[in-house]
């Protein structure tokens, strides 16, 4: 009995907690995708959580199985496998950020082995959907993106609400993106990539320091920092810049990624400085803010980033030494 009894709670339970709450995190943006579809990226979290705070790695397996067991049938039932299937790729992603807890590594590291694992994910799923669907889908997104600017100049056009020296500069902007997006689309997806995980990473790092703060062995997200050799992706796409006369595909899209992995590392000191003054939280909102609705705040924070590298304004090095 006590051996049908060990099998039953292997196997697991569809009705328990957690493949529960899998099974409605990865729901919500299958069945509202215009509401809440941007919850796909951070669906790398409750993999994470689970992975963290389960028994050992097979009962985590389970619940997630049953879960999106669930998912497959309201998705199915919805007509909705398409979404489904793309939901798993965050699949990966979860299992690398536990993976790099388990294997003790630094938040850059952790977070390398993060894109590396998304970026197959997404291109086996697109490169799969592409061929069933017989299209290309960056083609296609390249396409629809050209498209919906173009609809904006002819909505303008139609109402006749700006005056015409207005309509005139926003044609120019928009004629001046529509010929820069294919140059931009590959830093642009990138950054998407860069993006997810450094959310998954963060928001999954909050929770579990309220579910098992035991278990925590990254730093804050005030402290993390690039390895110093980063700042060679900037140089390199700098160097393609001038080369290319700032017309280079991939030194625009290496030069549009490197500025967003040291916009991270700005934000960081940014919130490390504001906790060293120990600043109250409604003037701190107001910093972040201002930074955001100024024209060149989110390049100073990028500047910031990089003049840490050598700077070493959080002095991370010096505790570093001293412990």
């Amino acid at each position: 009995m006590g051996r049908y009894g060990n099998t039953s709670q292997q196997n697991g339970s569809f009705l328990t907690a957690r493949p529960l709450l899998v099974a409605f995190l990865f729901f919500l943006p299958i069945a509202f995708p215009g509401l809440i579809g941007w919850l796909h990226g951070l669906l790398a979290v409750p993999i994470f959580l689970l992975l963290q705070t389960a028994a050992d790695d097979q009962e985590a397996g389970l619940e997630v199985r049953n879960g999106l067991l669930i998912v497959s049938l309201g998705a199915l039932l919805l007509g909705r496998l398409p979404m489904f299937f793309f939901t798993l790729t965050m699949l990966p992603l979860g299992y690398t950020l536990h993976l790099g807890t388990i294997r003790q590594r630094e938040p850059a590291q952790t977070g390398a082995s993060g894109i590396i694992a998304l970026t197959i994910a997404w291109l086996v799923f697109w490169t799969v959907y592409g061929i069933i669907s017989g299209s290309n889908p960056y083609v296609s997104l390249l396409t629809d993106m050209d498209a919906f600017m173009g609809q904006i100049i002819t909505v303008y056009r139609t109402n006749g609400e700006l005056p015409p020296e207005a309509l005139y500069a926003l044609e120019q902007l928009i004629t001046g993106v529509r010929e820069l997006l294919p140059k931009i689309l590959p830093g642009l997806l990138a950054g998407t990539v860069l993006l997810t995980v450094v959310l998954n990473m963060v928001v999954g790092r909050v929770i579990l320091c309220k579910l098992a703060p035991e278990k925590i062995l990254w730093p804050p997200y005030s402290e993390w920092r690039l390895p110093d050799k980063t700042i060679w992706f900037l140089i390199i796409a700098f160097t393609l810049l001038l080369l290319s006369k700032g017309g280079g595909s991939i030194g625009v899209s290496l030069a549009f990624t490197a500025g967003l992995l040291y916009f991270f590392q700005g934000a960081a000191v940014l919130m490390h400085t504001l906790n060293r003054w120990n600043l109250p939280r409604v003037f701190r909102l107001f910093i972040y803010v201002m930074l955001v609705l100024q024209r060149f705040g989110l390049l100073l924070v990028m500047i910031v980033g990089i003049i840490d590298t050598w700077a070493d304004i959080r002095e991370l090095d010096h505790e570093d030494k001293t412990e």
